[in-house]
């Protein structure tokens, strides 16, 4: 089954915890729904999911447990008791489960061993690697934008202690002066505060590398991004979804218009092409007939108006 960031969505409002299986330390997301579930793992080598509904839980249930006949609503209830807290981080004693992992090749297959109303319950989580756009947003991008939160917090802070030293200041040249020695404290220099955090800090980079465990705060902190992140974009895809058939509807009005104004200007000017030829036969039939019937008048004039023969007058006449 492909996995995509949209069907990760519950889990983008789980936190990554520290879970310890069989000595191994992994982070771990899970989310338990009404009769599906979905889980991430992660070494900081590889990230691993696994996403079952209820017709393939109960498939792998009957596969893993010939005897068992109950049903599968009471299969996922168990499995959901004694999984769910040790997938959250809760220490070993809060589940009876027995908990094992093995590589097999890429994947990584968790077993659970537990009892179902007093007979043994086997189960496997069959996790397979998730591509790396899943693992950035589940992972990366998360935990950069908690990185610049907390920079801006750290750049808020510095500009408060700054006003502070401003304050204590004025203070002190008002003729105030501090009753108790102890509380003095030097005029704070962000860059000389800088430079001595990082020297005594660098040699543990390598420990925290290696390091599995969030505090609550910065688990809060990257659950919250995460969700705001997966609701942007879902908000995106809502918008992208209903705006498309609009789009569509009114591209293909715009193409009917479109064909409709062509049509009727086509039809015009065959009209107006059709109209100019006629009239202009029309005006020339017009003009032949009205220069015809000119020549025959001016004719029919030559014809009928004969000059008078004048008679010959003699000298006496």
């Amino acid at each position: 089954m492909e996995v995509s960031g949209h069907s990760l969505e519950d889990l983008s409002y789980q936190p990554w915890v520290p879970v310890e299986i069989a000595s191994t330390c992994f982070l771990a997301k899970v989310h338990f729904g009404e009769t599906s579930y979905q889980l991430l793992l992660s070494d900081l080598d590889l990230v691993w999911h696994e996403q079952l509904s209820t017709e393939a839980i109960r498939q792998r249930a009957q596969e893993l447990n010939r005897r068992l006949t109950a049903p599968v609503s009471s299969v996922f209830r168990h499995l959901r008791k004694v999984a769910q807290p040790r997938l959250e981080g809760a220490e070993h004693g809060a589940s009876e489960a027995v908990f094992s992992h093995e590589r097999v090749q890429d994947n990584l297959h968790v077993r659970v061993k537990s009892e179902l109303a007093g007979v043994p319950f086997y189960w496997e989580f069959r996790c397979t690697p998730v591509p790396v756009t899943v693992v950035c947003e589940q992972l990366v991008r998360p935990l950069l934008a908690v990185s610049r939160l907390l920079h801006c917090q750290v750049q808020e802070l510095t500009a408060l202690l700054q006003r502070k030293d401003a304050e204590i200041q004025d203070y002190r040249e008002s003729g105030v002066s501090l009753s108790r020695g102890r509380l003095e404290t030097e005029v704070f220099v962000e860059q000389h505060y800088v430079e001595h955090f990082l020297s005594e800090r660098l040699s543990e980079v390598s420990t925290m590398q290696n390091c599995y465990g969030f505090n609550q705060d910065i688990q809060k902190l990257c659950t919250a991004v995460a969700a705001c992140g997966a609701g942007h974009k879902r908000n995106r895809s809502d918008s992208h979804s209903q705006n498309s058939p609009t789009n569509s509807g009114e591209t293909l009005h715009h193409d009917e218009k479109c064909s409709a104004a062509e049509n009727a200007q086509d039809k015009a000017e065959k009209v107006a092409s059709s109209g100019v030829t006629d009239g202009f036969q029309q005006e020339q039939t017009v003009v032949l007939g009205s220069v015809s019937g000119t020549e025959k008048s001016a004719g029919s004039q030559r014809t009928s108006v004969k000059p008078k023969k004048k008679k010959a007058k003699g000298l006496f006449g």
